[in-house]
């Protein structure tokens, strides 16, 4: 990962970050889609900077910041998806900077990955049928055996062909070593994934 862009989203007294986290990603989703069909550029990934995810004393402290990096291995696929563009209608609202050289900025690598909600419910109804026990017995087993559900910081978007809205939940975690790879269209690892971006 040699070159990057950085969007920061300007503080709006009306606007909450949420909103407007779901407007640029929604645009960066198509405009990763794109440039994956019309070029095969699938090696464009993301990063927030300021993430933060801490569970401390029974309570969640979840953000993704305001800040998010785009990185790719050329300058080029980065003009090829033309972020400026992209983001056009909403220049009152982020701030964009030039595609950028790396360098030697980077202190390290994370990986990022989307995060996908197991219901507990579900998974209780679901080991109680496998198990042939009750529904009490199943709850009793799982509270016990079962990961606990983590609330990441998420993003909420509409499904382009459902249009119905749903949480990408992102998952960021500092690793020693880089590893490259191919993102999916939100700019992140499979679920399986453990390809890196730079982070400073």
């Amino acid at each position: 990962m040699n070159f990057y862009q950085e969007i920061t989203l300007i503080p709006d007294a009306e606007i909450s970050p949420y909103f407007l986290w779901s407007k640029v990603y929604h645009q960066l989703h198509i405009a990763l889609a794109d440039v994956k069909n019309k070029h095969g550029i699938d090696g464009i990934g993301i990063s927030f900077p300021n993430y933060r995810f801490e569970e401390k004393d029974g309570k969640t402290f979840a953000t993704l910041g305001t800040k998010l990096r785009i990185f790719a291995n050329t300058e080029d696929e980065l003009i090829k998806l033309d972020v400026n563009y992209r983001l056009e209608r909403l220049t009152d609202y982020v701030h964009i900077k030039p595609i950028r050289e790396v360098g030697s900025q980077a202190k390290g690598y994370v990986v990022v990955k989307r995060h996908r909600y197991k219901n507990f419910d579900k998974q209780v109804a679901k080991f109680a049928k496998f198990k042939g026990i009750s529904l009490e017995e199943s709850h009793a087993h799982c509270r016990e055996h079962k990961q606990p559900i983590k609330y990441y910081p998420f993003i909420t978007l509409n499904s382009e062909t459902t249009q119905q809205p749903y949480q990408l939940s992102i998952w960021q975690e500092a690793v020693d070593s880089p590893v490259a790879g191919k993102f999916n269209t939100y700019g992140l690892n499979s679920l399986s994934g453990s390809v890196t971006v730079p982070h400073w």
